[in-house]
């Protein structure tokens, strides 16, 4: 009986650990058709009521993120690629924290310190007002969600997300931002 009991819980791990691998496995979701002009809110740094379909006739990057995820501070520097790429009257990139466990002071720090190296995201901050579960099936985070210019999912992908040079070990086929952003600009 000792055996059988070991051998459930080895497999009990074996199986949470795979599981643990899937979730931070790459996705993606290109069907727009599920979320047709989609709205949320969120919070902005400065308090206010912030909704996706304020930015209506932009592309919108939607990153839902935690100061505490290190993927998540590397995602950073790609998004400001992206910003650094695009005129405000194409893209906008919403940075919405999703830990509610964290405040406003937390996420200024966070830009704070990237500044200090001369990384300024100057793009829009917030936390998470509305429930965005829904965009990410996995509770994966990073997770990057594009919508087209009329608030339409296109694209999302949990984990990492390139903005145009695939890092090494990464497969050759990912899809980076630049290539989405193109598509719908």
């Amino acid at each position: 009986m000792g055996i059988a009991i070991s051998i459930v819980i080895v497999i009990i791990a074996i199986s949470g650990i795979y599981a643990s691998t899937l979730s931070d496995q790459p996705s993606e979701n290109n069907n727009s058709e599920l979320y047709e002009g989609d709205n949320f809110a969120f919070t902005a740094l400065d308090g206010s009521v912030k909704h996706l379909s304020d930015y209506r006739g932009k592309v919108v990057i939607l990153d839902m993120w935690a100061t505490w995820c290190s993927p998540c501070q590397y995602q950073m520097l790609d998004l400001k690629k992206a910003y650094d790429n695009y005129s405000r009257n194409e893209l906008e990139i919403l940075s919405i924290n999703i830990d509610y466990r964290e405040d406003g002071q937390q996420i200024q720090d966070f830009i704070a310190q990237f500044a200090q190296y001369g990384y300024e995201l100057n793009w829009i901050f917030g936390m998470e007002k509305d429930d965005l579960d829904d965009y990410m099936p996995n509770g994966s985070i990073p997770t990057l969600c594009m919508f087209d210019q009329k608030g339409n999912l296109y694209f999302s992908h949990e984990g990492f997300s390139p903005y145009s040079e695939i890092p090494e070990g990464f497969p050759e086929d990912t899809v980076t931002l630049v290539q989405k952003i193109e598509e719908l600009i």
